[in-house]
């Protein structure tokens, strides 16, 4: 560190994590929720014991005009997300000091919530394993470098971002204890560097706070398994299934609108009619909600869900069990209905469709935008409008359906369905936009939102959907301010992988072309016809170097379009429609901007993307 003089002004810059033990590693939508949840709280602590041992909070900004956000505020102190990053002005003698007492403070706070869930669990844990787990799991670094004058902020900043990112190439390692280990420990199913804590002969302890009889869990998983029973949270928590299968009730809810009798509504009725024929058979002992659209349980309309309904619900309604045998044959008998329901619904083009979308979103050009500020008062502005951000990212995720996972700073994280997410891709990046040019100066190009989006099946596993969706979060940065998408079959095959600029609306234009397909104006060949249009004239300008103007190269493969439009229409009958509808919509996208090639690619990006969700949302 630099030498430090008596009560000296400094920059101090602090981390924590560990983000792949918080983040990455989750089974379940509630634990990557709380690990998330988690690491903002102890990063919200290491930011108010630094204001309440003086320092000037530059990020995060706690005077907030719209959330009244300040360090006394609990409402509002609830609703603060907090990156793993804190930026502060502190003046002090004795840095060392305050750096170590945030230490202590953060670390307090993570081992409040390992107590909270170690009383929970109790006897069914391996005690001394436990507490070495917990023990040493925070990591904490900082750094701090004097600030002689207002006027060298820009450089002290980044003189404190270069030994942050020197002291994270450095590790601590301390002693192994073994705590009270057994031969033949089993490792942790989430983390194999860590033995799983739970005793197995006790299962019937921990079960029913959500893990399974058989399954390996280490204390960090179990803190984050237990979320709701320590932090209180008053609202249910859905599961990936549960947020796929809005689409299926929106689905509805729209033929309701346009018409009360369709087919589609009957069937479920006559579904559900089934249903209570069984709970009058059962003597009420499982029953069935179907008041409206809205109170329809997702697990009875997937079958690898029905057993968790059966099981779940005696549990929640407290009524006498059924047998063994009553069990397995009510399973079958829902099973039998279900498949009757599923073959009459494709009967009418509607599928129970099982994917959703997990996004993730990152602001782009932000480091060059804290490049161009020069005083610790205007990141703190720029900080005041990413809490802005943070806080309406978390509305505009609930007023389209989603469910937030975790929102901070410029990042952004929830799942949502095949319905919504592109609304609510198109809606985080305008609002990120709106609060970022209030404080960008004059002359700088304004900061913008890259966002990926994985679109999976609900049993992929939750790490690797995670993995997915930051894979298209690159894709979208290598442009910046555009929309990738990653479509990820559950039957395997190839991965369908788009980007697609804000700037031409892909919401108005797939669902335009949606449309097309679903009228039987454009088949699925055209769409992967336009793909290989696209790769056959990349080939032949790369390599014979065709003598063409821009504008000749513009005409000839609009012609291309034109020939394979017609050529793959679905019926001739059609072949008008194509001409007087389809063709000049899709010429007023490729005539948008920017070069022929460029534009044939978006197009076909886009048709194919259309045609996908088409697919995956109706008939896969």
């Amino acid at each position: 560190m630099e030498e430090i003089k008596p009560s000296q002004k400094l920059i101090m810059l602090c981390a924590i994590g560990p983000v792949q033990e918080f983040i990455a590693q989750a089974r379940r939508t509630r634990d990557l929720w709380f690990g998330s949840y988690l690491l903002s709280e102890l990063s919200k602590e290491a930011a108010f014991q630094i204001a309440r041992s003086g320092g000037e909070l530059i990020f995060p900004y706690l005077r907030n005009e719209d959330t009244s956000i300040s360090v006394e505020d609990d409402q509002a102190v609830k609703k603060l997300r907090v990156a793993n990053k804190i930026l502060a002005i502190v003046e002090t003698a004795d840095p060392k000091r305050i750096a170590w007492e945030v230490r202590q403070s953060v670390t307090k706070k993570w081992l409040e919530y390992a107590r909270d869930a170690k009383e929970q669990l109790g006897a069914c844990i391996n005690q001394g394993m436990w507490d070495r787990q917990v023990k040493d799991l925070i990591e904490f670094q900082a750094v701090w470098v004097p600030l002689y004058s207002e006027d060298q902020y820009q450089v002290a900043r980044e003189r404190a971002e270069q030994l942050l990112a020197a002291r994270k190439t450095l590790r601590d390692f301390k002693q192994h204890e073994i705590g009270k280990l057994r031969f033949g420990e089993k490792k942790s199913s989430l983390d194999s560097g860590r033995e799983s804590v739970l005793f197995p002969e006790k299962a019937s302890i921990y079960m029913p706070y959500g893990i399974k009889e058989k399954e390996k869990l280490d204390a960090v998983a179990l803190v984050k398994r237990l979320s709701f029973s320590i932090t209180n949270r008053e609202d249910k928590f859905p599961s990936v299934c549960e947020i796929a299968f809005k689409h299926f009730k929106a689905t509805l809810k729209e033929i309701q609108d346009k018409d009360e009798e369709n087919l589609a509504h009957k069937c479920v009725k006559e579904y559900y009619a089934a249903l209570h024929a069984l709970s009058r058979r059962l003597e009420d002992r499982v029953r069935f909600e179907d008041k409206d659209i809205d109170s329809y349980d997702y697990r009875l309309f997937y079958e690898s869900h029905i057993e968790g309904y059966i099981v779940d619900h005696i549990a929640e309604q407290m009524r006498s069990s059924l047998s063994e045998v009553e069990k397995q044959e009510t399973i079958s008998y829902i099973k039998h209905h279900l498949g009757m329901l599923e073959d009459k619904l494709n009967r009418d083009h509607i599928n129970l469709n099982p994917y959703y979308a997990f996004l993730v979103a990152d602001g782009d050009r932000m480091g060059d935008l804290l490049d161009t500020l020069t005083s610790y008062q205007e990141h703190q502005r720029v900080s005041e409008q990413l809490s802005h951000f943070s806080v309406r990212a978390e509305a505009i995720v609930k007023e389209h359906s989603g469910e937030l996972i975790y929102s901070g700073g410029d990042d952004v994280m929830a799942y949502v369905s095949l319905n919504e997410f592109f609304k609510l891709s198109e809606s985080l990046s305008r609002e990120f936009q709106h609060v970022m040019k209030q404080v960008v100066p004059k002359g700088c190009t304004k900061p913008t939102l890259s966002v990926g989006v994985a679109i999976v099946h609900m049993l992929e596993p939750l790490e690797d959907v995670r993995n997915l969706a930051k894979q298209a979060e690159r894709m979208a940065k290598v442009k910046k301010d555009e929309l990738a998408i990653i479509y990820q079959k559950r039957s395997g095959g190839d991965q369908m992988r788009v980007s697609l600029p804000f700037s031409i609306h892909p919401c108005e234009r797939v669902k335009e072309l949606r449309d097309y397909y679903r009228w039987h104006w454009i088949s699925s060949q055209f769409a992967f016809g336009l793909r290989d249009l696209h790769d056959q004239y990349q080939q032949m300008f790369g390599t014979t170097g065709w003598n063409l103007s821009s504008d000749e190269q513009r005409v000839l493969i609009w012609q291309e379009i034109v020939r394979l439009a017609l050529k793959k229409a679905p019926s001739n009958e059609i072949k008008p429609d194509i001409e007087q509808k389809v063709l000049p919509y899709l010429k007023k996208i490729y005539e948008t901007q920017g070069e022929a090639m460029k534009q044939l690619k978006m197009l076909a990006e886009l048709v194919i993307l259309a045609v996908t969700l088409e697919k995956a949302g109706n008939n896969q």
